[in-house]
C-alpha cells in the first residue's frame, strides 16, 4: 500500500483519539500531532483516497476496517520498540522515544517484529 511514517502516525493518532473520544475531528488530530489544521485536512484527504478512513458530515473522522487494522498493528510495533529501544542504553525523552519507535516501526520489515515477538 506504500504508507509512509507520516501516514501511519496520522492513523495512530486517530486510533488513539478514537479510543477515548467518540467523535474525532481535525482540530483534535492537529493538537495530538502538533501540526496545523490545514496539514491535517490535506492528510485526511490522502488517507480517504486510500480507503483508510471516512470523513462524515461536520468533519468527524472514523477509520475504516483496513485503517483500524493498520493503526492497531502500527501501535503494537511502536509499543514493542518503546520497550526495546531503552535497552540499548540510549537516554531519550518520552517524545524522542516515541519518535524513534515510530520511525523504526514504519521502516522495519514485518519479519523483524515476528522474530522479536518470539524471543521476547
Amino acid at each position: 500500500m506504500g504508507l509512509t511514517e507520516t501516514h501511519l502516525r496520522y492513523l495512530l493518532a486517530i486510533y488513539d483519539l478514537g479510543r477515548t473520544t467518540p467523535d474525532v475531528g481535525a482540530v483534535e488530530i492537529a493538537k495530538a500531532l502538533a501540526v496545523s489544521k490545514p496539514s491535517v485536512t490535506r492528510m485526511l484527504g490522502v488517507l480517504m483516497d486510500r480507503g483508510l478512513l471516512v470523513r462524515e458530515r461536520y468533519g468527524k473522522v472514523y477509520l475504516t476496517d483496513t485503517g483500524f487494522l493498520l493503526a492497531r498493528d502500527f501501535k503494537s510495533k511502536v509499543e514493542q520498540l518503546q520497550v526495546r529501544i531503552p535497552r540499548m542504553g540510549l537516554t531519550l525523552t518520552e517524545e524522542e522515544l516515541l519518535d524513534a519507535a515510530c520511525v523504526l516501526a514504519a521502516a522495519l520489515p514485518e519479519s523483524a517484529f515476528e522474530a522479536a515477538g518470539q524471543s521476547g
